[in-house]
């Protein structure tokens, strides 16, 4: 599988990149996953928060619980949570401007006497809470598939009796879990380092990705695809950054602006081909007092993981 796009030296990663850059395309929640249209005329703002409210309403919140975002962003996920369930949150990044940026949106809700709200900067291994709840958008793919088995330890290990994961992630849907290393960038995209847009060299197939989930205990409980709304969310990201060409070039340089309309362009039309796919898993931790089958749902299990799965036409 490969990804083309116009790869130079030039090309800065994503960590050496200002907000005002991402704020270029992204849309008033900066929220840098796939969107889910509801509805075709809706706006980018309104399906990602339509996006955000799926992933929510599939963990079970309660007033009063806390909630790990794992990979959190500007924040929107666990604000869109604070408001709408009442819930504590706790955030995730090993982004520094993301880190303030969430810091200073909570500020305010704290002096309101708000759910409590925090953020740190620092990486999943490191958090020594037990939250009640987890959600992880955009974050797995981004881990090599080594990582895999010790994420999916550490959420089963932190979370109680009947805890919630949910994971929302690109996937191959081509590969099988023991030939995932073989997906790679194209020749001319050697000297390009996988974080600097998206780390296409580091997916897995569903199966493999819920494969990883049971072996740590887990049981997949729910299971829908995305992938065509990733489609239309890369094009409007393309669009926007194309609109503030002139801005996003003074912000970032000509290299890493053609770098992500390409890569934006390329993505869209392997999402639209389901080449790649985007799928939120619904991963549960069974209670002790109750037998819960671990095999995987028939969709998974299946040579076709399409059937019998839940879909959201694009």
């Amino acid at each position: 599988m490969t990804v083309a796009g116009p790869i130079r030296s030039a090309v800065r990663s994503r960590a050496e990149l200002p907000d005002q850059f991402f704020a270029q395309f992204l849309d008033r929640t900066r929220t840098y996953s796939c969107a889910l249209w509801t509805h075709p005329d809706d706006t980018l703002e309104q399906a990602q928060v339509a996006k955000i409210d799926l992933a929510l309403g599939k963990c079970d919140l309660q007033p009063g619980m806390t909630l790990l975002d794992v990979g959190c962003g500007w924040g929107s996920t666990m604000l869109r949570a604070m408001d709408s369930y009442g819930v504590n949150a706790i955030g995730l990044t090993g982004n520094r401007d993301q880190y303030r940026y969430v810091r200073d949106q909570l500020v305010d809700r704290l002096i309101r006497g708000r759910p409590y709200g925090g953020v740190r900067r620092q990486g999943w291994e490191e958090f020594d809470r037990h939250p009640d709840r987890i959600v992880c958008i955009g974050r797995l793919e981004h881990l090599l598939p080594q990582r895999y088995p010790d994420f999916f330890d550490f959420a089963y290990r932190i979370l109680p009796e009947d805890g919630v994961l949910l994971v929302q992630t690109v996937v191959a849907p081509g590969l099988d879990r023991s030939s995932a290393h073989q997906t790679r960038l194209a020749a001319t995209d050697a000297e390009f380092a996988p974080e600097t847009i998206f780390p296409v060299d580091r997916l897995l197939p569903p199966k493999g990705v819920a494969e990883y989930a049971e072996d740590a205990g887990f049981t997949i409980t729910g299971l829908e695809r995305l992938g065509q709304h990733y489609t239309t969310t890369l094009q409007c990201w393309a669009s926007a950054l194309h609109e503030h060409r002139d801005r996003a070039i003074e912000l970032a340089g000509r290299d890493t602006y053609d770098a992500y309309i390409s890569y934006m362009t390329g993505c869209a039309d392997h999402f639209s081909s389901g080449r790649l796919d985007v799928m939120q898993f619904t991963c549960t931790k069974p209670a002790p007092y109750r037998s819960v089958p671990r095999s995987l749902p028939r969709d998974i299990r299946s040579s076709d993981y399409r059937t019998g799965m839940t879909t959201h036409a694009a």
